[in-house]
C-alpha cells in the first residue's frame, strides 16, 4: 500500500509540474525556448600581427563587397590575375601603425587585364577596418566601384 501511495504521489507531482509549465508558457509567464532568427553578428575587431593576416583581411573585405555571381566572378578574376600581394606596417604621426596592403603586378610586361588591377592598395586601420587607398591613382576605389556596380545589377 505505501508503494502505491508513493507512486501516485510521484505521478501527481509530475502532472502538476507539467500543467504549471504549460500554463505559464501559454500566459507568457514562463520564458519560451523558441529559437531566434540569426541577427547581424557583430564582428570583433581584427588584430593583425602578420603580413599574411593583413592580406587575408583585404581578401575577406573584397569578397564581402561582392554580391551576386557577376561580382564574385570579377573578384575571382582579380585574385587569379594578381598574384603579387604584399603588406607592411606604416607608422603614423600619432605613434600608431596601420597596415598597407599592396598589389603590384608592374613586373608583368604584357599585362592583359584591367590597367587599374596592375597596382593598387588598401589600408587596414588598428580596429581592423579596411579602406581603399588613394595612392596609385586610387585604383582600389575603381575596383570597389566595379564591385558595387556589379552587385547592383545582381540586386535590382
Amino acid at each position: 500500500m505505501p508503494k502505491r501511495i508513493l507512486t501516485s504521489g510521484v505521478v501527481a507531482l509530475v502532472l502538476i509540474v507539467a500543467i504549471f509549465t504549460t500554463t505559464c508558457t501559454d500566459f507568457s509567464q514562463f520564458p519560451t525556448t523558441t529559437p531566434q532568427p540569426p541577427s547581424a553578428v557583430e564582428k570583433t575587431p581584427t588584430v593583425i600581427r602578420t603580413s599574411e593576416s593583413a592580406i587575408l583581411t583585404v581578401y575577406e573585405y573584397l569578397l564581402s563587397k561582392a554580391e551576386g555571381p557577376k561580382a564574385k566572378t570579377y573578384i575571382a578574376d582579380f585574385y587569379t590575375a594578381c598574384t603579387n600581394w604584399s603588406a607592411a606596417q606604416e607608422l603614423q604621426k600619432d605613434g600608431s601603425s596601420i597596415w598597407y596592403v599592396l598589389v603590384d603586378m608592374t613586373g608583368i610586361k604584357d599585362w592583359k587585364q584591367k590597367p587599374y588591377w596592375q597596382q593598387t592598395g588598401w589600408f587596414i586601420l588598428p580596429d581592423g577596418k579596411v579602406i581603399p587607398s588613394s595612392r596609385l591613382q586610387a585604383n582600389a576605389l575603381r575596383i570597389e566601384a566595379d564591385l558595387q556596380e556589379l552587385s547592383l545589377t545582381a540586386n535590382p
